[in-house]
């Protein structure tokens, strides 16, 4: 799990989606990413044309790890859980297993930078991703979406942001894109496919990260069912 010239980029280009958060837990600690020469002077200048003074010094930070980085784009101060204290996490738990009451409804952002593709059940792990959310917490994901082969047990796609976080979950969509690892494209925004031909199917050349923000709102009753966009 880490934090490449790509993600860092993006997390930057939506952190004033996340003004209101006053802290947040990741899933997994991440660790900055960067040995290819030039991606930190790359990112430098991305992040200066978004208005973001940077420097190395207040981008990484000796142990490897983001929070360094993460509080000099604006995000809020962010904790780890993770299923071991290897890494550092203040919170243990296996998100393959039910959430316990005093990690409900705790956190205003949780951040998914690589972790949920790795757990088994995927489907208890985004329930309880919403769990760890209070209302009108916000859920940030870059995940492996295509060309990632044997990287995890799932790569997934437009369904998952918009079948199952908004048309199940009743949450609200704030941006979904897909971008290239180390490319230099713009990322390709990812528009709700329900209803479509062939729902959210597209070929990509490259391995491309899938990444989406939604928001909790409040729900009456339980989530609907989820159905592919295929099949709507």
């Amino acid at each position: 799990m880490g934090i490449s010239i790509n993600i860092a980029t993006q997390l930057a280009r939506i952190a004033p989606l996340l003004s209101e958060c006053r802290n947040g837990v990741m899933l997994g600690r991440q660790k900055m990413h960067f040995n290819p020469r030039g991606w930190t002077p790359r990112l430098i200048g991305n992040l200066d044309r978004l208005g973001i003074n940077a420097t190395p010094e207040n981008i990484f930070q000796p142990d490897g790890f983001c929070e360094t980085y993460l509080e000099t784009i604006g995000w809020p101060k962010l904790e780890s859980l993770d299923f071991t204290d290897a890494e550092g996490a203040e919170y243990i738990h296996d998100l393959s297993l039910p959430l316990g009451d005093d990690l409900k409804c705790r956190f205003d952002l949780v951040y998914d930078g690589g972790t949920t593709e790795h757990v088994f059940d995927i489907a208890q792990s985004f329930r309880n991703v919403d769990q760890l959310l209070a209302e009108n917490g916000i859920f940030v994901s870059c995940v492996g979406s295509d060309g990632w082969f044997g990287h995890g047990f799932y790569q997934i796609g437009p369904d998952i942001p918009w079948r199952y976080w908004v048309a199940s979950m009743g949450y609200k969509m704030l941006g979904c894109w897909t971008f290239d690892r180390a490319g230099r494209e713009p990322p390709r925004v990812i528009e709700d496919p329900t209803s479509r031909s062939r729902g959210g199917e597209h070929r990509y050349q490259n391995p491309q990260f899938i990444f989406y923000v939604v928001q909790k709102q409040a729900r009456a009753g339980d989530p609907l069912p989820v159905v592919q966009s295929h099949y709507v």
